[in-house]
């Protein structure tokens, strides 16, 4: 894996793509492997010329202070100022969208083009685009639902919208009382169930809002402030909260409390379905294998749930930095 100081860098970059003949070689920087899928996506989508090549950060250890756990994130941005054509930084957002007029991060991202940001808080909220879920359900098990999940998401976003204001305003000031990581309580450990799920969510979300209405009281019509400008500038409403909450915790709440207990009793339901159709054993043995070999893990799938480019306006965002990294003006 390359680090920093090693000679994967935007100058050896530039030189490697001229000493090979290969002007479209460019190596992306991104901040775990895990990252690749989304990122390799879009790229590929949008830049079919490219001879791309992923180098992953993942989370690695400081040579001055074993201890010190540093992000790939911020070995990106270490690098930011030296990138160019050849070798650019793929990123997660974080706050640092929302934030980019109130702090100085956020504005050094915007302002660096070879830079691509998700604008949602990471690519899993993204693949968890509530108007995608249901489709995603179906084509997972080859069954119909009765479950809403667009409702459910679209429910849970309107409950945590008052929350997220609040953790994006404390964050602004340096202020550890909301953590994006805090989201971990809120979202995780729920019930096997939509309506149970939602209840208890609310009940988390109501006492944490008691807490820090009554701790920052004096705050609240700047907060208050804060979240119209962001309803203004940036269009982040109660609809869409959701998507700019910490990912890891949205998408591990939806795989495990959510999708995972639903299509697994989905795929049960179409198995049953199999055994009882009119065919010899031999062609029912096939028909369960064929099915069977299909079936892969939710939290893998949902991963390569690209459904939401059609279907948010952060996608066209995106599409539109990668053209000024190669269009010339």
């Amino acid at each position: 894996m390359a680090t920093l100081t090693s000679a994967y860098n935007p100058s050896y970059s530039e030189n490697a793509s001229i000493l090979t003949g290969n002007p479209n070689r460019v190596i992306v920087e991104i901040e775990d492997s895990i990252d690749k899928g989304f990122w390799e996506n879009i790229l590929k989508e949008q830049c079919p010329s490219k001879d791309l090549h992923f180098n992953p950060y993942h989370t690695v250890l400081n040579d001055n202070d074993m201890g010190n756990r540093v992000k790939g994130k911020t070995r990106i941005m270490e690098m930011a100022d030296q990138m160019n054509d050849w070798h650019i930084g793929c990123i997660d957002s974080d706050y640092d969208w929302i934030l980019s007029d109130y702090c100085n991060k956020g504005k050094t991202i915007n302002d660096n083009k070879y830079l691509l940001q998700t604008y949602a808080y990471s690519f899993e909220n993204l693949v968890c685009l509530s108007s995608t879920l249901n489709d995603f359900c179906q084509e997972t098990t080859e069954e119909c639902t009765d479950i809403d999940f667009n409702d459910y998401v679209q429910k849970v976003s309107e409950v945590i919208y008052p929350l997220l204001i609040w953790s994006v305003y404390l964050y602004s000031k340096g202020n550890h009382d909301f953590t994006p990581t805090a989201w971990h309580d809120i979202l995780i450990s729920t019930l096997n169930d939509t309506k149970a799920s939602l209840e208890l969510i609310k009940e988390r979300v109501k006492a944490k809002l008691d807490e820090l209405n009554t701790n920052h009281t004096s705050e609240i019509a700047e907060r208050n402030n804060m979240q119209d400008s962001l309803s203004n500038v940036k269009s982040i409403t109660k609809e869409n909260a959701y998507l700019f909450v910490r990912g890891h915790e949205l998408f591990d709440h939806l795989v495990n409390s959510i999708l995972k207990p639903i299509i697994g009793g989905l795929r049960t339901q179409h198995y049953n379905t199999i055994n009882k159709l009119d065919m010899d054993k031999d062609a029912r043995t096939i028909a369960l294998k064929d099915y069977s070999n299909k079936q892969k893990s939710v939290k893998d799938l949902l991963y390569k749930n690209y459904r939401y480019k059609e279907q948010t306006f952060i996608y066209d965002m995106i599409c539109k930095d990668v053209e000024k990294i190669w269009t010339k003006n």
